[in-house]
């Protein structure tokens, strides 16, 4: 169950986070495409979505398998944080999370406030482990993640060019709560590298 939550930046402005509306489609498209205008931050390139269509995915974001966040300052969009279990059996302890930032609202913790209010929803929601990828030039956002107790598990090599240079992913995690212990393959090592696929 979410609730949602006022928190004052650092900058003294006020930040209202809540669970996303109907009547937000509008703002959540053009604000998740000025992120994606950067073309730096997000893998997302702009959402060719209908207000009608972003409604639908709010819709979707029931509050058990994914929760859809805003955060509002004076009256206007500046933040979005999805989280979104898992869907088969197998990965439902997980949930995958995005976040984009409008740039006046970078460095004076909302980012924090809206990771935060994530994360308590899925401790509530049974979620076990988080994850997310971020762009290895994202550094203001690994420092945020690393400080949130997420480490990377990954690194996906030159997955993406930004501005002409390539560009590694960094996939990262944080178990909520104590980490389960993976059972080993019963093969080795050498074997499964010998092993044809």
């Amino acid at each position: 169950m979410f609730r949602q939550r006022s928190v004052t930046l650092r900058d003294g402005r006020r930040a209202l986070i809540r669970r996303a509306e109907a009547h937000d489609a509008r703002a959540v498209l053009d604000h998740v495409n000025a992120v994606a205008a950067e073309g730096i931050y997000l893998m997302t390139e702009r959402l060719d979505l209908t207000p009608k269509e972003e409604r639908a995915v709010f819709r979707r974001a029931d509050g058990v398998s994914m929760l859809y966040l805003v955060a509002v300052v004076d009256g206007r969009i500046v933040g979005t944080a999805t989280f979104a279990r898992g869907r088969p059996s197998k990965s439902r302890h997980t949930a995958s999370l995005g976040l984009a930032l409008r740039r006046d609202t970078r460095g004076v913790g909302l980012g924090t406030a809206m990771m935060e209010a994530g994360t308590a929803w899925a401790r509530s929601a049974g979620v076990r482990k988080l994850t997310l990828g971020v762009f290895a030039t994202n550094r203001p956002a690994l420092r945020l993640y690393r400080r949130l107790g997420l480490l990377p598990e990954g690194r996906l090599r030159g997955q993406v060019v930004l501005r002409g240079r390539f560009v590694d992913e960094i996939l990262m995690a944080r178990w909520l709560g104590q980490p389960p212990v993976a059972r080993r393959a019963k093969r080795s090592r050498a074997k499964l590298a010998r092993h044809k696929y």
